[in-house]
């Protein structure tokens, strides 16, 4: 009798093995997709530090005067539209989110640059604020 009640034991363990495999492979498989993800947006974050390092340093590189500065680098400027063709070259979403340029009369600037990931529904931002002047 003995023989009987044990028969079906090997089959029910190799279910749940079965079982327990497949949540840890779900596991692994979860955590990959957000290792992937939060890779992409470290990518963005420094594509977006790179770019708005390059900004800055152009604009020290050139005239100090608050108003040349803002003239050339404000929205409708030169420079305002280089940065926006090289920050749509690098970053996904930018056209929609285009980047924000601020230059007060005392050489004080916020640069603010926004992207939209693929397959996300919120924007990201990177905003950094210097001083150029004499």
């Amino acid at each position: 009798m003995k023989r009987r009640v044990q028969r079906g034991m090997f089959l029910l363990q190799s279910v749940a093995a079965v079982a327990l495999f497949s949540v840890g492979a779900m596991a692994v498989l979860m955590l990959s997709a957000s290792a992937r993800r939060q890779s992409a947006d470290a990518h963005y974050r420094a594509a977006a530090s790179v770019l708005v390092a390059d900004l800055t340093a152009r604009m020290r590189l050139g005239p100090r005067d608050a108003a040349l500065l803002a003239a050339y680098y404000g929205t409708e400027g030169a420079g305002a539209a280089r940065f926006s063709a090289d920050a749509a070259q690098r970053l996904p979403g930018v056209v929609a989110h285009p980047p924000e340029i601020v230059i007060d009369s005392d050489g004080n600037v916020v640069i603010t640059l926004r992207w939209q990931a693929p397959g996300e529904a919120a924007a990201h931002q990177y905003a950094a604020a210097t001083r150029v002047a004499d």
